[in-house]
């Protein structure tokens, strides 16, 4: 039987945000979630040790809201009013040597002091924006990991689900680019796995973004090849109550109705899927 990881990304980022994320631990949907120590809500995540069979991890953060430090201590980081730059602006700063690794660990040293304060040992360790898969920083992230045994980690492999209505076309430049990206991540995520690290096969993702919603289709057609474990992220919220929920606004309370739904449920049980944890 293939198995299902069903993650519901930046607890803490606001009270909607955590009440959609609780009542799809409540409705058996979402086994996995991961908690932002930086964001104005994190402290609500106490109660998430009541939950039994969840796997709660730590979602590093460096390009959304305030820092954990002191904005002093990390001033490649941070803009002139203490917040962490926007991702794209994080990413172009790094690539050009503006922000410095001695930042970054200062920053991640006091998001995990914060979050284990708080809950422990996190089960598994990811970022927000993914700001860590890039070729220069991925292995400070790794590294970092392994010096605090946080032993598992989200895999940036694609499972695909192909389109529905055989829209399946992708630009020349996705079909040259993606098995590149492939084989890079495969390098990388080997890196880890030597490390001690373990991660799920990949990430379920729709070929056709249409499909996302469709949840019978979805987990009916997912293409496993030879993986075992999948792992599916959403970012659900109740309503819109958080300056940084981005452009998803609708698509957030749209997953928090989807993944709070028995017929949700069925459609997995019905596509031979068991729901699993890290």
């Amino acid at each position: 039987m293939k198995k299902l990881i069903v993650t519901a990304d930046d607890y803490g980022m606001s009270i909607a945000v955590n009440r959609a994320i609780d009542a799809g631990i409540e409705a058996g949907l979402i086994t996995s979630t991961n908690v932002m120590p930086n964001m104005p809500f994190f402290e609500e995540a106490i109660k998430l040790k009541n939950y039994k069979n969840i796997s709660v991890g730590i979602h590093f953060t460096l390009s959304c809201g305030f820092p954990v430090s002191d904005p002093k201590s990390i001033p490649s980081l941070v803009n002139s009013d203490g917040e962490f730059y926007k991702y794209p602006d994080f990413r172009e700063r790094y690539r050009k040597k503006l922000i410095t690794d001695a930042d970054i660990r200062t920053e991640l040293t006091a998001q995990f002091k914060k979050y284990v304060e708080l809950m422990g040992a996190p089960d598994y360790w990811n970022t927000h924006q993914n700001v860590h898969v890039d070729f220069r920083i991925y292995k400070l992230f790794v590294d970092f990991a392994c010096e605090n045994n946080i032993n598992k980690m989200r895999s940036h492999q694609r499972i695909y689900v192909p389109g529905s209505k055989n829209e399946n076309k992708r630009s020349l430049v996705w079909r040259i680019l993606e098995p590149f990206k492939s084989r890079m991540l495969n390098s990388w995520q080997g890196k880890a796995h030597k490390k001690g690290i373990a991660s799920p096969n990949g990430l379920i993702c729709c070929l056709n973004k249409n499909d996302i919603n469709n949840v019978e289709y979805m987990f009916k057609n997912i293409d496993w090849k030879k993986n075992t474990v999948g792992e599916y992220v959403i970012h659900p919220a109740t309503e819109n109550d958080s300056p940084y929920f981005g452009k998803i606004v609708e698509q957030r309370i749209k997953e928090y109705e989807i993944f709070t739904s028995p017929e949700t449920k069925k459609a997995i049980e019905e596509a031979g899927i068991e729901l699993t944890v890290y």
